[in-house]
This record gives C-alpha cells, sequence and structure tokens, in this order.
C-alpha cells in the first residue's frame, strides 16, 4: 500500500503518528467497515517555522494588497527568484551547450575535441539541477501568500468576540479562506518563475542574435507581439471569472445556510423550495463558468499554439540558411532547442497574468472581509467612570424610551418579533446604541464602560440555539467549560472518520465551572433533566456539532439553562421557549421566575404563559418605540396588545418535536 507522505521543503523536527498495528491488503481493507477504519497520518511539522508567516494586512484595494504582500515577502521572493534563475536559464542554456558540442567534431568520432563541449555540457546539466533547489522555496513563497490571508480572514471574523461585525454571508467567509486565499499563494508563486523565464527568453534571443540575426529577430520582435495581443484577454476574463466568484459565493452561502438550517427544512417540507433555490443558483455558476472556461481555453490554447507555430518558422527558416551554409548543424539543432524551449517563457507569461487576475480578484473578496469593523468599539471607554452596582442598575435608551427596572422580570412585546428583539440586544452592547445605566445618583453611559465588564453582568441568549461540539456538561458551563487537551492528530482523525460522534478527550478543569449539582439544578430550571437520561454517559454525553444530535427544543433549553447558570445580575433572553409546547413552557416559566427572583431579567415574547409570570410588560410599536407599560392584566385592556398576544397563542404548541420543526 501507498503510504500517505506529507512532504516539507525544509528541515525542521517533525512527529509522525500512525494508529495501524499492521498494514491490511485491499480486500482485508475493503471488508473493514467505517468505524474500524484505520488511518496513517504522515509527519507533520510539531510547530510552523516562523519565516513561513507574515502580518497580512488590508490595503484599501486589491493592488495595494497585492503590493503590500509582495514588499513584506521580498526577501524569500528574491531568494527563490535566484534559484530559478539557475533553473530556468540553465534550461535555455542546454540547446545551446548541445550545439558547441556537435559541431566540435563528433562527426569524426571520439576525440579529444570533444571534451571542451562535453564538459560545457555537464555544467550546465550541473548548473539545472542545481536550480530544483527553487522548487522548495517556491513552496515556501505560497504558503506565505495563501496561509497568512487565510490565517487573517479566520482570525479577523473569529476575534470579533465582543461585538457582532457587519453583515458579510458566511459563505462568503467560507469562500475567502478556502478559494481566495490559495490564489494569492499561486501569485506569489508565479513572480519569481515568471521572472526567472523571462530572463531565459532573454538569453535564448541574445544567443540567436549572436548566431543568425534575422531568426534571432524573428523570436526577438514576434513573440512578446503575440503574448501582448493574448494578453488582450485577461480583461473580459477578469471580469467573467469575477462573475462567477459572485454566484459561487451565493451558491456557498445558500448550501452552508441549508446544513445550519437542514432539520427545520425537512420539518416543514421545504426540500423542493430550496432544491429549486440551489439548483437555480448552480445553474447561473455553471453558465458564468462556461463563459470564462470559454476565455480560458482560447487563451490556453494559444498558449501552446504560438509557441508551436514560432518553433515551425524558426526550424523552416534555419534548414534554409543551412542549404545556404548561413548555419551549422549543430546550431540548427540549438535552434530547435530554443524554440521548443520557448513554450516556457509564454506558458509562465500568460500564467502570469491568469494569476493576477484571479489574485486581484480574491484580494478584493479578502480586503473587503479584513475591512468589516466590530458593531462595537471602546473609544468612548474612560477608566474613571465608577463600575455600576449591576444588582441595582437600571437600563435606559432614551431613543426608544424603553426602562428597564432593576429586580424584576420585564417582558417586550411588539407585533413585529424583529423589532422587539432589536430593542432588547440595544441593552446587551452588542452595537454601540445609547443605552444609559443608572444606579442610586450615578447615571452613565454603557459606552464608557469596559466591554468585558458589561459581559460578566449583561448575558444575552439569542433566538438561535448555539451550541458547540463537545460534551453536555461542557455547553451547559459555557465560557466556564473544561478545557479540552490537545489529541495526536490521529486521534482526532480516528473521531471525525468514525461517525460515531465519541469524541473521548481529557479535560483540564476551569475556575467558575459550575458543580454537577448546580447543573442539574440550572438543567431542571430549564426542564431539561429529560435530556441527561438520552445520554449513557449523563453530564459527559457528546454533543455534535451545532447540537445537531438533539432537536430544536432541546437545544433551545439547554440554552436557556446556559443563560441560567452564568448567575448574571442582568439576564436578556430573545424567545426562550418558542419551541418547547404550552406544558412546557408554563414549568419553564414558574421555574425561571423564581430563580431569577430579585434579579432583572428580559424577555422577549408575547407568549400569554411567559406575560403572566412578568413584573413589567413593555409594549412597543412597529418602529420599536414605547407605546405602554405596566402589567399583563392592565395592558390586555387595550385592543392592539389584545390582538398581538392572543394572534400568537392561537396556534399553540402541540408538540415539542412539532414546534422545533418551525424554529428558524
Amino acid at each position: 500500500m501507498m503510504k500517505n507522505i506529507f512532504t516539507f521543503p525544509v528541515s525542521f523536527p517533525f512527529r509522525r503518528y500512525s494508529t495501524r498495528s499492521h498494514l491490511q491488503t485491499p480486500d482485508e481493507r475493503g471488508k473493514r467497515s467505517l468505524t474500524d477504519r484505520q488511518f496513517e497520518v504522515g509527519p507533520h511539522p510539531a510547530r510552523w517555522p516562523q519565516f513561513m508567516t507574515f502580518d497580512a494586512t488590508p490595503q484599501g484595494d486589491p493592488d495595494r494588497v497585492i503590493g503590500s504582500m509582495v514588499r513584506q515577502n521580498w526577501r524569500i521572493l528574491l531568494a527563490a527568484t535566484i534559484a530559478f534563475l539557475f533553473m530556468f536559464v540553465g534550461s535555455a542554456l542546454i540547446p545551446w551547450a548541445l550545439g558547441i558540442f556537435l559541431d566540435s567534431g563528433l562527426e569524426q568520432g571520439l576525440q579529444a575535441s570533444l571534451i571542451p563541449g562535453c564538459l560545457l555540457m555537464c555544467f550546465i546539466v550541473g548548473v539545472r539541477a542545481l536550480g530544483s533547489l527553487g522548487e522548495p522555496l517556491g513552496v515556501v513563497v505560497w504558503m506565505r501568500g495563501a496561509f497568512a490571508w487565510r490565517r487573517d480572514v479566520v482570525t479577523h471574523v473569529s476575534g470579533m468576540r465582543n461585538g457582532g461585525r457587519n453583515a458579510i454571508p458566511s459563505g462568503e467567509i467560507v469562500s475567502a479562506a478556502t478559494s481566495d486565499s490559495p490564489k494569492l499563494g499561486n501569485l506569489m508563486y508565479s513572480i519569481p518563475s515568471t521572472i526567472a523565464s523571462l530572463t531565459s527568453f532573454a538569453v535564448i534571443v541574445v544567443l540567436m542574435l549572436k548566431t543568425h540575426v534575422m531568426l534571432g529577430l524573428v523570436v526577438a520582435i514576434g513573440l512578446p507581439i503575440s503574448v501582448a495581443l493574448m494578453t488582450l484577454l485577461i480583461k473580459p476574463l477578469h471580469k467573467r471569472l469575477a462573475e462567477n466568484r459572485e454566484e459561487r459565493g451565493k451558491l456557498t452561502t445558500l448550501a452552508s445556510d441549508a446544513v445550519v438550517g437542514l432539520r427545520v427544512l425537512r420539518g416543514v417540507g421545504g426540500e423542493g423550495s430550496y432544491n429549486e433555490r440551489y439548483e437555480e443558483q448552480s445553474r447561473h455558476v455553471m453558465d458564468t463558468g462556461i463563459k470564462a472556461a470559454l476565455v480560458q481555453a482560447v487563451l490556453g490554447g494559444l498558449t501552446t499554439a504560438v509557441p508551436a507555430l514560432f518553433s515551425a518558422i524558426v526550424i523552416s527558416l534555419g534548414l534554409w540558411s543551412v542549404y545556404a551554409g548561413e548555419l551549422s548543424y549543430g546550431n540548427l539543432v540549438a535552434f530547435y532547442g530554443y524554440t521548443a524551449y520557448l513554450a516556457v517563457p509564454v506558458s509562465s507569461a500568460t500564467n502570469f497574468f491568469q494569476m493576477l487576475t484571479d489574485a486581484r480578484v480574491g484580494a478584493r473578496r479578502i480586503e473587503r472581509i479584513l475591512e468589516s469593523q466590530p458593531l462595537i468599539s471602546s473609544d468612548r471607554e474612560d477608566p474613571s467612570v465608577p463600575i455600576p452596582d449591576w444588582s441595582r442598575a437600571r437600563l435606559i435608551d432614551d431613543e426608544r424610551g424603553v426602562v428597564i427596572e432593576s429586580g424584576c422580570m420585564s417582558v417586550i412585546v411588539s407585533a413585529r418579533p424583529d423589532i422587539s428583539a432589536g430593542v432588547a440586544q440595544r441593552f446587551a452592547r452588542v452595537d454601540d446604541s445609547p443605552i444609559r445605566v443608572t444606579w442610586d445618583s450615578n447615571d452613565i453611559d454603557i459606552r464608557t464602560l469596559p466591554v468585558s465588564n458589561v459581559r460578566d453582568n449583561i448575558v444575552l441568549s439569542g433566538a438561535i440555539a448555539q451550541l458547540f461540539q463537545g460534551r453536555l456538561r461542557s455547553n451547559v458551563n459555557g465560557r466556564h467549560a473544561d478545557e479540552p487537551l490537545p489529541r495526536p492528530i490521529e486521534t482526532q482523525m480516528a473521531d471525525t472518520g468514525d461517525g460515531a460522534g465519541v469524541a473521548t478527550r481529557d479535560h483540564l478543569p476551569q475556575p467558575g465551572a459550575a458543580s454537577e449539582r448546580d447543573l442539574m439544578r440550572v438543567l431542571a430550571i430549564a426542564d431539561a433533566t429529560d435530556i441527561i437520561h438520552g445520554f449513557d454517559e449523563g453530564l459527559d454525553g457528546y454533543v455534535a456539532e451545532r447540537g445537531r444530535s438533539l432537536s430544536g427544543g432541546q437545544r433551545q433549553r439547554l440554552s436557556l439553562a446556559r443563560a441560567v447558570a452564568t448567575n448574571a445580575p442582568i439576564l436578556i433572553g430573545i424567545e426562550p421557549t418558542s419551541a418547547v409546547d404550552s406544558h412546557t413552557e408554563l414549568r419553564i416559566s414558574k421555574a425561571l421566575y423564581n430563580e431569577r427572583r430579585g434579579k432583572t431579567t428580559v424577555i422577549v415574547s408575547v407568549s400569554p404563559i411567559i406575560l403572566h409570570q412578568a413584573d413589567r410588560v413593555i409594549f412597543l410599536d412597529k418602529t420599536g418605540h414605547v407605546i405602554a407599560t405596566g402589567t399583563h392584566a392592565e395592558l390586555s385592556e387595550r385592543a392592539d396588545y389584545h390582538a398581538i398576544v392572543h394572534r400568537a397563542s392561537e396556534p399553540e404548541h402541540e408538540s415539542e418535536t412539532e414546534s422545533e420543526e418551525a424554529q428558524a
């Protein structure tokens, strides 16, 4: 069996892991089930060398992005260019040395006159072999171009922990990290090879001009003109590639959304509608790809045809020159070698322009992501501002007229759930909305407080339950979850290929983690103790990525339990019971009210069950401004409030299984 060996261009410590105890024949391997599959992991570095990365920073436009990348890597590019010069120029000189060797009297047999030509030939072959060392440097150049931008995209997006970001489709981010960054690496790789190949072309032209002026001029003038004409195809190719890239980004976003909401699609019977949208978008991708492929095919054909045409012209003229006595047989062979080699610089030049086109498209996407800014900033933070007593703090939104009183449960109601959710989220500082925090005689702007302090004391539980791959215990503990210890790669691959989802690994306990008793208590408040019984391992049971192994109602209850476990002075919940049946909702609302008694709790809901438990109800209009405040009983006398609440309660949740499919 062929081993999966990962080769690397430089020498540094490697680790090798293997889960195989012996090698099996193909028949034996075919009989093994997926869960029995063994993996062999090739050697990989213990750490990435520093010289393989650089600080990739956005420069405002694609050309400046590419320019900054070249400037920051000029040393390694110079080293790779020198190495490639040995390889390309050495290859170009081989026909010249061969012609000298043939004209040194080979037709007279082996004699001493052949030795200089033979030595020259061996020397040039040795130089060409030495130039092969440029390939590892080229790989390093490619990795610096590709991986640095990929790392920066991921770091930039995932680093916005204290707040959201401007709307960028997830598919756009995935495409930028996986498809666009390698294009920048391809451009980096092509720079030294293109410089070296053009230098070798200049060497060939000089040698041809010294030997035969007319043939040299045919190549020196005709070939650059041909390449220049071929570059006219670059602009339409760039336009069509940009269109194709845009459509592929939309398709990736559509696919990633389907992965997240697959259960919902099946629950509401939306597979057919989704398939139609996906097929339509896929056709758009195919159509734009075919348009781009046409130009690429013409360009690729010319890349092969033009050198072949020049080869035919030069050889034809060379044969006539030999017949006229103007050219020796050795020079004719050398000229044939020159023209055969011309395909290399032509291919390098056209490939460079194509890669430059691709890289500019990719750089534009990457630059747009890297220029996205968090929705919150720390510019207004003031260390001199006193830290609030959050247990007694009132939150005031003067723009909307909403006041969150301390120590009570407030429910925000609106005819448009997205409006009420947006108003509630403003109090959690998901953006730089001007929210006032008052207690005793203090009155401060929340934007002057450290974001970390706000996050510690105001907990937002969103409408979409976010769970993570790992133990059930870790999901409920949230930020205080035990830290998983690193595992060898072969163990990770075994978990991935197994498919059973049993990721056994050791954990490092973290300070602040809830005890098992406290975890059971918050799970009981969220009416989620039944979830534990579904796992043989109890709290150590394995939750799949995004909680896909659980139903929508189970995910929502675990998310609520995690929020309650924080014991935050201020808790904001967006539709925390929308995916559970009415009986479960009643139990949760009572337990949550008792648990949060004396603490500030804000709920966004139009459910009468939740509203009956509320101390205060804040009724908003369709623009998010306050219409009235009071108890549920008081506001029920209003016809507009009554219509919203009872309209929402008409299609009561029949069961958790059905309602989970309606959760978007």
